[in-house]
């Protein structure tokens, strides 16, 4: 015997124009203590579905006035009715009425004259089938709903780690460079170097900060403020800051606009840093004498900016994990650059905002390209 797997009471809305259809359906449905209404026609089903929100409804396709398709089509276009589950019962078993039924919205069809156990059957699978479906939708709300509450003490951490971390560095900082300019100090070398060990690591600390910082900023607020941007204009802006600190390690960056002009719209400010912070890693790993080149290109729908140099390259089993967070090429001549193993992953998170994708091609000695590609909107 067929088992309920369902809460009761469950409710059940029957709709045909006859009589004896109804009584045999309520007999069947009456066993398993549903809950069942009738209606003999569309306008009064519509009516008892408004005022009782049945679980399930049996609805006859051929009936005078309004048709079952019809009922079934102006249910699922009303949003209180529209989860409910539809199964269709009619004489007609043509594969163009099943086709119709379900195209109107239908989850199932029942041919007459009625099997009990089928009509059971099928009335419990799309209860279950339901239920199922307003618990995963309960589950996901639950989700969000935590996610929320993740995403807002997220925030709040980003509020107080501002003033809590950073301060004490500002501290440390000043006091540094203070006992740097006391005569007593300048007069001792090695207590001299001790100051300067202490300025450089305050650097490096107060670098991973903003970088920790930065990237959970960027991950919690992802709203962008998009403006029209001329591409061209926007690969030039790159040198300005860059050229400098290339000169001081002897690289020669090249810069190689778009052969044709273009509009983009984005968020001008972290794009850029997404490709600044591209070529600052080009240059911190490229050996004095060497080049890096920032070229822009535009294609039918998209634009792409590569950031390409010949520096140490990076080895193949590094690829995988390269744009995480905390990870770093770990050679010997890449670890002796400084660095906090959160620039790619900002990066990553930049381009994304903007729907974009960010790639590699490298080669362990020879070089680098990393590759931005953004679509034109």
């Amino acid at each position: 015997m067929l088992v309920d797997l369902l809460e009761h009471p469950i409710s059940v809305l029957v709709v045909d124009d006859n009589e004896m259809n109804i009584d045999l359906l309520i007999n069947m449905l009456e066993r398993y203590d549903y809950d069942v209404y009738t209606a003999t026609r569309g306008d009064e089903a519509l009516k008892i579905a408004h005022e009782v929100i049945p679980d399930i409804v049996l609805l006859d396709i051929t009936m005078p006035g309004m048709s079952g398709y019809d009922v079934c089509r102006t249910m699922k276009q009303t949003e209180i009715l529209a989860e409910i589950p539809v199964i269709f019962i009619s004489a007609l078993d043509e594969t163009e009425s099943i086709v119709e039924g379900f195209e109107a919205g239908a989850v199932d069809y029942i041919t007459k004259p009625f099997k009990y156990r089928e009509v059971i059957a099928r009335v419990q699978t799309q209860l279950t089938l339901a239920r199922q479906q307003r618990e995963i939708q309960a589950l996901h709300q639950h989700e969000k709903e935590r996610y929320e509450s993740m995403d807002e003490l997220r925030a709040q951490f980003i509020g107080s780690a501002t003033h809590d971390l950073k301060n004490p560095l500002f501290v440390i900082s000043g006091y540094a460079d203070m006992l740097e300019l006391s005569p007593k100090i300048q007069e001792d070398e090695s207590t001299l170097s001790f100051v300067h060990s202490i300025q450089r690591g305050v650097i490096k600390m107060r670098d991973l900060v903003h970088d920790i910082l930065d990237l959970l900023q960027l991950e919690t607020e992802v709203t962008l403020e998009k403006v029209p941007v001329d591409f061209t204009k926007f690969i030039k802006h790159v040198s300005k800051d860059m050229h400098i600190y290339a000169k001081e390690k002897n690289i020669n960056l090249v810069i190689y606009p778009p052969d044709e002009d273009t509009i983009i719209h984005v968020d001008p400010q972290r794009l850029m840093r997404a490709v600044e912070n591209l070529v600052s890693n080009a240059i911190k790993y490229t050996p004095e004498g060497g080049q890096v080149e920032v070229v822009g290109k535009v294609g039918y729908s998209s634009v792409v900016i590569d950031v390409v140099d010949n520096g140490l390259g990076i080895p193949q089993d590094a690829l995988p994990t390269l744009f995480q967070p905390f990870q770093r090429v770990n050679t010997e001549e890449h670890m002796q650059q400084d660095g906090t193993g959160l620039g790619l992953s900002i990066v990553k998170t930049l381009v994304e905002q903007h729907q974009g994708t960010i790639e590699v091609d490298t080669k362990l000695g020879e070089g680098s390209c990393f590759k931005i590609v953004l679509p034109i909107q």
